[in-house]
Formats: structure tokens, sequence, C-alpha cells
């Protein structure tokens, strides 16, 4: 899920990792058959006569996000192409809502209860709703979402809406014709939400009334359904949310991802709109799938030994039982799919409830095999079983309750004359209470079922290898395959053409602007000294090989090295290589300005297992002068870097920089130097600076920036997983040092930050502390809010920031200005070069110049909204950064429009080159980031909370007693500590 390097453990290695191939292809642009189209210039007519409306009507409401101040001029102009088309719905085109609700009725104990239908099984219910014959007239006008919305280019009728008060439907499976005796009768109901005129939002988007609102979002629904509707109703492809997949995906759009996981090429769509039009939203998209391959293949490649994770890795995924081939009348084989629930289990079938007065089944242990997997079969009074294909087991009836246990593998083997492999886990495809269970040998599983696990660091790299492509095979493979695909193409049956909609043959173009990079400073024996800047990054030497030094890199007193063993791997820094590893790091420090006057010899700590406390009582009794630790790793495993940072960082306060023995033995001076920038930033120094007239109104040092960012408990977190929240800001001008607060969520999974003016406090009190002195202007960076969220943060967590200001602030010096800037990354916006000029185009890639931002076009003029493709992409297809400003206090104060500085033409020329300048003070890279660095930092810290909470976040095992739900402490850092770059 991202296009930038990313913290926690992966930064013990520095900027290592998968570089892709070595052999590629020459550098090329997309041009389409067509030729390259130039923008639209009545867009550009429209967003500027709407802009001018928008400039005198300007209003200082803080509860609504600012208008757009005018569009960016610096840089040098480009085109390019944009990863969306124009749609263009007939103007009397009117989408009528339906909302619909499927329950299956059941009486229990005399009482009716609504068991709601969800999943596949609804899915197929909204199949079997549009064959009624009641919709039967309006079969062409309807589509749906397949959960609970029908929308029609036509009203439905009184006499269809009367039928469905509600209507009961037998339950029909895929495939066959009559529904069971004993298929359950459910219930649907279609209640009408409202007609959608397109018009209206047509309306919106191309006048000039900028005083009108207008709520898209319900018509954007409707669109999206609208537009997605043909992929989830085609069968040869899965959908999953507004990304669709090929089921049967040819050679080169899968790639083995081992483990019994594959990777899968698709495309994403949605709708969007921009001033003057609708457009849709198209992009290559990967995922991970379930290899459709035989169950026990899957777990061969998963592996079968340690349960509990194999147990994880299947739950709810489906399969099919080969071993039933029910036909239908045209002698088609219906599939029977079953849901795995788990591995049999000792408890499984020891319920308490009244109904189940069967005997339990006996399960010798948790995972076990066929042989040792055991149900009760009942005999009939004629003698033949009552048995079931998939062995659950059953209730003796009243009036005869003869039967006996059987194995599994008895079972198949007197059933079907079918072998099992006694070392092969049997599945439980009921439940715990009623089990009911199939050995590996006869389960399939379903293609098209996407994994939401997180991926391993090998399949993490497989994924990246299989997933980047040149952005020219990007732009062609969504210029040329991606319209038939998503159903936008006039000749595909089924696509939105049937309802008149017409949509562009090839993407959009757009107008773009190249920013200038800025000046890097650094310090040299001889004063203050430019790196060599260029494609966003630089060398930490001069054009004359004059080594540059940090501009702040306080005296090192000491530091102390670590060598760890665990258990019986190879050691990773030989005795024999360490004096010259020493040097040569010595030699670094020195290089860039850090003084180290002493270095405490090599140790070496050796740890048995995981709960071998070794390495912590070594770092217990380390003196409090060794400021800085590093730590020398045999495995890059995750829980051992996990385990390292609590201890340093909460238990000991005691600094950490890990790496790779691999790593290190190379004598890399990349290396060297990447763990070098940690060293100084750990112990407050400063690595770059950019120039005052670069930092602008930031060089006076009254603006504090802050970036704020929330991770979420991820698929497999146990039930008391929390969410956090991460906090830094700057604490000078000189945006050095970005010491940060962590603070658990009130609520799990929850966006808005619940304790914002705890954490802001805390940075407002060290920027007193350091500077004697208050902000006078806080511009905030606000990471991973939805766009559907933005009012959330002026509602919500403006008002905290606000608390945090109050009986701090004197009245003379009054409240601080506000800006506040909600940074995305999880969107599908791409941007491709037009010309194979390496003044516009990336020679290395063909990706767009780093610095290459785009606010017009793709963008709605009365939002003040723009992407930013800041860095240089190593490999693949580059992703801008988009932002957009909920908040803005600072910019009209600081600058009236009279007072703009020389050559910048509004507060939009401000914004956006002060944005892609603070991607060049990442102080652990010599390169611009993809994100502008506090947000980045924020990132970090969170990462860094993770580590934490390392047992909050990884799957448990089965009879593993989850953890009480954590508190603020869990994540508090040391307080020798707590005001550095310790997530660095």
């Amino acid at each position: 899920m991202s296009g930038r390097p990313r913290g926690g453990h992966s930064a013990m290695v520095g900027r290592g990792g998968f570089q892709g191939p070595r052999r590629q292809d020459p550098v090329s642009v997309y041009v389409a058959p067509t030729g390259v189209p130039c923008p639209k210039q009545e867009v550009t007519k429209a967003e500027d006569a709407e802009l001018k409306q928008l400039q005198s009507a300007r209003s200082a409401d803080s509860t609504k996000s600012p208008p757009r101040p005018g569009y960016g001029t610096r840089g040098d102009g480009v085109t390019l192409w944009a990863n969306f088309f124009e749609m263009v719905p007939p103007n009397n085109l009117v989408l009528h809502r339906y909302a619909v609700a499927v329950v299956e009725p059941r009486i229990v104990n005399g009482q009716r209860e609504e068991k709601k239908v969800v999943g596949k099984k609804l899915e197929q219910v909204f199949r079997l709703i549009l064959e009624c014959q009641q919709l039967r007239d309006y079969r062409n006008d309807i589509v749906t979402d397949f959960k609970a919305q029908l929308v029609s280019r036509i009203a439905l009728g009184a006499e269809a809406l009367e039928a469905f008060r509600p209507l009961r439907i037998p339950y029909r499976a895929e495939l066959e014709d009559d529904a069971r005796v004993d298929a359950p009768l459910l219930e649907v109901s279609i209640t009408p939400v409202g007609p959608l005129a397109v018009s209206d939002l047509i309306e919106y988007l191309t006048s000039t009334n900028v005083a009108g609102t207008f709520d898209k979002q319900p018509i954007l629904q409707a669109l999206n359904i609208f537009l997605g509707h043909y992929t989830k109703q085609c069968p040869g492809q899965v959908t999953v949310g507004h990304r669709s997949f090929p089921l049967a995906p040819q050679s080169n759009e899968v790639g083995q991802l081992q483990a019994g996981l594959i990777a899968v090429r698709g495309f994403f769509s949605s709708i969007r709109v921009a001033t003057s039009r609708i457009l849709v939203n198209v992009n290559v998209t990967h995922a991970a799938f379930y290899n459709p391959t035989t169950l026990a293949q899957s777990m061969l490649a998963f592996g079968k030994d340690d349960k509990g994770r194999l147990q994880s890795f299947l739950k709810r995924v489906r399969v099919r039982a080969t071993h039933l081939k029910p036909k239908n009348k045209a002698g088609q084989i219906i599939p029977v799919v079953k849901t795995i629930f788990g591995l049999a289990n000792t408890a499984d079938g020891q319920s308490k409830e009244k109904d189940n007065l069967h005997p339990p089944p006996q399960v010798a242990c948790f995972g076990a095999g066929p042989r040792d997997v055991r149900f009760w079969k009942e005999d009939t009074s004629d003698g033949k079983s009552k048995g079931e294909s998939s062995m659950k087991t059953q209730k003796p009836s009243a009036s005869n309750s003869r039967g006996s246990y059987i194995s599994v593998a008895a079972y198949f083997q007197v059933t079907y004359g079918m072998q099992t492999h006694p070392n092969f886990p049997v599945v439980n495809v009921g439940t715990s209470a009623k089990p009911s269970y199939l050995p590996a040998e006869v389960c399939t599983i379903v293609p098209g079922q996407i994994s939401h696990a997180k991926l391993s660091p090998a399949q993490t790299d497989g994924m990246i290898r299989f997933a980047v492509r040149r952005p020219t095979v990007n732009a062609k493979s969504i210029d040329q395959d991606g319209p038939t695909a998503v159903g936008l193409s006039p000749d595909i049956v089924g696509g939105v053409s049937r309802f008149g909609v017409k949509v562009g043959s090839n993407m959009i173009t757009v107008p773009g602007r190249i920013l200038n990079s800025p000046e890097v400073q650094y310090s040299t024996p001889k004063g203050m000294q430019r790196a060599v800047v260029g494609s966003g990054s630089w060398n930490m030497v001069t054009r004359n090989k004059v080594p540059l030094r940090f501009n702040v890199a306080p005296p090192l007193q000491s530091w102390h090295a670590i060598v760890l063993h665990f258990g019986n791997m190879k050691e990773p820094i030989p005795a024999s290589e360490r004096a010259s590893l020493t040097a040569a790091f010595d030699q670094t420090l020195r290089n860039i300005g850090i003084n180290a006057t002493r270095r405490a010899p090599w140790q070496t700590v050796r740890m048995a297992n995981r709960d071998d406390r070794a390495l912590a009582n070594v770092m217990e009794k380390l003196p409090p002068q060794h400021s800085i630790v590093m730590i020398i790793l045999p495995t890059s495993e995750k829980w051992l870097y996990d385990r390292i940072k609590s201890y340093g960082d909460k238990g000991i306060g005691l600094h950490t920089v890990c790496v790779l023995g691999e790593q290190l033995r190379k004598s890399d001076p990349q290396t060297m130097a990447n763990v070098a920038h940690k060293f100084n930033l750990k112990h407050h120094g400063v690595n770059q600076k950019l120039g005052d007239a670069k930092l602008g109104f930031i060089s006076k040092g009254t603006t504090m920036i802050v970036g704020i960012d929330v991770t979420h408990p991820s698929p497999g977190s146990v039930a008391t997983a929390p969410s956090v929240a991460g906090m830094v800001a700057s604490v000078d001008a000189q945006l050095g040092q970005w010491p940060a607060d962590l603070r658990i969520q009130s609520e799990a999974r929850q966006e808005s930050v619940s304790k914002l003016d705890v954490m802001l406090r805390t940075r407002l009190d060290l920027w007193l502390k350091r500077n004697n002195r208050l902000p006078q202007n806080i511009l905030v960076y606000r990471d991973g809010v939805a766009d559907t969220q933005y009012d959330m943060v002026l509602q919500e967590e403006l008002p905290l920031l606000r608390k945090a200001c109050s009986g701090l602030y004197g009245k003379n010096e009054g409240p601080p200005n506000f800006t506040i800037v909600v940074v995305g990354k999880r969107h599908h916006a791409r941007f491709f070069p037009t010309k194979l000029d390496a003044k516009v185009t990336d020679p290395k890639n063909g990706n767009p110049r780093n610095g290459t931002v785009v606010d017009r076009h793709v963008t709605e003029a009365r939002n003040w909204d723009f992407f930013l493709q800041s860095h240089a992409a190593i490999q693949g297809t580059a992703r801008p950064a988009h932002y957009y400003v909920v908040l803005d206090e600072i910019f009209p104060k600081l600058f009236p429009k009279q007072q703009l500085p020389q050559g910048f033409s509004s507060h939009a020329d401000l914004l956006e080159e002060l944005t892609h300048n603070l991607c060049y003070v990442f102080g652990r890279a010599t390169k611009a980031v993809s994100l502008c660095t506090p947000v980045y930092y924020a990132h970090l810290v969170c990462e860094r909370a993770r580590c934490y909470l390392s047992q909050y976040y990884t799957m448990p095992q089965p009879g593993q007693t989850e953890p009480q739900a954590p508190t603020d402490a869990a994540v508090r850092v040391h307080d020798r500590i707590k005001d550095d770059m310790f997530y660095i």
C-alpha cells in the first residue's frame, strides 16, 4: 500500500530493500494511438471564471474549508497525462435509488427472529432479485451494489414496489435450477430513497455561483454503483470495493507470492468530479489472493506445522467440496461451497446450547488429522447410515439413538473409497458449537478470494517485484485496457453505454508545473556550503569532493556497540572484522562533523531464545554516558527489533540504532552514512538545512510545524488492539529536530484524534522551553484523513487544538493562527509525461520530474487542493501526494494580497512551494521524500508505537489469553529521551 519508504522495522537497514530488476527497457513515454491532445481550454476558462467569483466572495468562516485563493503559477509548465476519463451522461438522466433489506426469518421459542443475510449469499440474493418476474420490465434499467441498494434510470412502478413489501424468495444457489426443499425462505423489501438528477451535479460543477451549496455525496455514490455494476455482475471478474480483478488472469497478470498466496493485477475505477465535468479515475491495482489450488497444497505451501498460524491463514476461506457433485438439468455440476471456520479443535461441539443434544466429536488435539477426528454417525432403522457428506456431528433422533463414532478417515474410506493423509489437519466448515468436518484432500480453494492478512517480508518483496512496472506500461494499460475492463468502452454489453453515457476514448491531459529544488545547506570548515541537488537527491560532498558536514553535530561523548547472537545463528560480525569496521565508522563520523570522543569496546551478547533477557540485562547495565548504542543484528525478524526498541525507548531511556550484520560487514559508505544520520538526529543534531529564502516566513522562528498521523489495528490483531495517534512538531526555525508524542486513542479504529489537546500542549511546552516564547502560527499537516472526513477535522479536531492553547497564551499576544492541511496518499491519481524530454521526464524511469505539481483540471475551483510529486521514484509509477487545505488563518494574516513576496501570485504559490521545500528536510536521507517531512515523521512515530504494542498487532495463538486494552503508559517514552527523536 505505499510508494514511499516506511519506518519501523524496515528502518534498521537504512535505505536498502528491493531495487527492482537491473535490466530494463529504455525509458519512453506513452503516446496514444490518436496522439497527445492538448488540455481542454474550456475547462481552464471555467476554472478562471469560477476563481474570479470565489476571490470576490472570500470569507473568514472557520467552520468551512477555505476557497481556493488562486492557481499556482511558479515553475516550468508541462502537459501531463492524468489517469482520468471524461464522462458525459445524458442531460435527462435521473437515478432513482432504492434501499434493499434482506432477512431470513425464523421462529425461535415461539418468537420471530430475523437473521441478516450477508457476504456471498447476499450477492446471490441480489441476483435472484434481478431475475424476479416483478422486475422483468426493468432489467435493462437497474444496477445494484449487490449489498444494499438498487439504482434505476426508470422509477419502479407502484405494482413492483407493492410486491416487495416484502417479497418472499426461496434461496437458490448459483447454477441450481430450483430451490432445494429445505432452502431458506428470504424476505426482501425494497423502499424508495429518492431520485437524483445528474443535471443538478453538472450544473453545480459548471456554475460560477460560488454561494450555492450542493451535497455531492449521494449522487456520487449512485454514480459509483452505476459504474461498478458491470464488474460486479461479470462472471469472469471479482470485485473488492472499487477494484476488479480477473478470476482467471493471464500469466503476465499473476505472480507467485509463495506461502499459499498469489498476486493478481486488476483495475481500480471510481467517479470523481472536477470543475465543469465528471471524471472516471482508472488505475492499475494489485492485491494478494489465495492461490486457487487444493487445500492440501495450500497447507503445504503455507506450512502446516504451526497450527495456530495456519488456522488464522485459512479462517473464512471458502472451499469447494470436490467429493460432492450434484448436477442441474443441463448436466452442469453445481459447486458445493463451504467456509472454513477453523481447524478441528478439542473444544468443538462442547457448547451447552439446548438444541446441541448430539454426542460431541472426539478430537485428539488442535489441528488433528483425519484419523484423530471422530464424529457420531447415527444408524437408521434400515441399517443405512444417516451420515452427511461433510461429517456433521449428528443429533440422535427421539425414536432411534443407535450409532457409533467414526473417524473422518474411516468415513471417507467407507463412503467414497478415498484415502486421506494422516498429517493434514482436518478443517471445520461449520461452527464451534456445531462442527462439520472435511479433510484437506476434498477441498479446493475457490478462486477470487483476497487476503487481508499482513504480508511477510518475503511476500512483500514478491508483491513489489510483481507490481513494479514502467510508467509507460501502466499508462498504456490504463488507456487501452482499462476502459474495457471496467465497462467504459461503448462496445461492452452491460457497460455504462446502455444508459446513454459517453466516455472519452483516452485519458485526459492536464497542465502541470515543475517546481525548482530548494538550496540544501551543510557546514564545511570554511562555512556554509550548498549541496549539489539533482533529481531530488544529493551527495554529501561538494563539486570539489570536499566532504559536507552536518549543520549541528553535538559531540558524542561515547557510543557503544553490541553484537547480538541468537540461538544457533551465525555470528553477524566476526571478531576479526570489528577493528576495521570501527575505523571505517569512526572515519564516517569525523567526515560529517561528529566528534566521537570515546567509544566503548564491542560487546557480544548471546540470546538462547525469545524469552532470554540477556540483551535487556546488558542494556540496563550500560552507564548513562553511553548515549547511543549500535546493535548489530543476526536476523531481520521483526519481533527482535520490536523488543529492542521497547527496551531502549521505554524501559531504559537509551537510544538504539539497529543494523543487520550482513549489511554492516560490506563496509558500504552509504550504510555507514545512514547510521551516522540517525546518530546525529537522536543526539539533538541538525543534518541538513534549507536557505532562509526557501523557508520564507518559517525562517523567522515564529511558526511551529506539526505532523499528525493515526495508526490502526491490522487484520490478525487481537480484539483489544488499539489505534494510536502520533504527533511531531518542529522546535525552531532550523527544522532539524522534530520531537514527538504518542497517545492511545479512546476507541480502536477511530480516526479523529481524541487527545489532540494534550498532545499539542506537550509540543507547545517544549517550544516554549527551547525558545522562551510561544509560536505565533501553527501549521498542521494532518495525515490519514479520507476526503469524506474533512469536516471532522474542523468540527472535532480544531476545537481540541484551540483548547491546547487556551490559558497558555496571554491576552496581549492572543491565540496562534492555525492552518491545517490534510495530506492524502491512499488515492489513485497518477500523472504521466507526454514528452521524452529530460527537463520534464525523469530519465531513469520515465516518471514526471520531481517537483511536479498539478492543481488544475482534476480539482474543483471551490476547494484549495493540489497534487505534488516531490520525490524521484526509485522504481515503478510515482504516486503524488494530495494536499487539501481545510483551514487557513496564517496566509491571510501574514500576506494580504497586496503584500505577497515577489514572484508569488497567490497564497497557493506560497503553500505549494513551502510544502515542496519541506520534503527536503527529512533528516534520515539525502533526497526529497514523497510526503512533506512532518507527515513522514508522524508516520514513523506511529510505526514505533506498533513496536511497543507488538503483542496486540500479531496473530494470537489458539487458547492464548488476550492482553487487556492498553493505556497511554504502553506508549510512554522514558523521560530521558522523550524530547529527542527517539523514533528515527
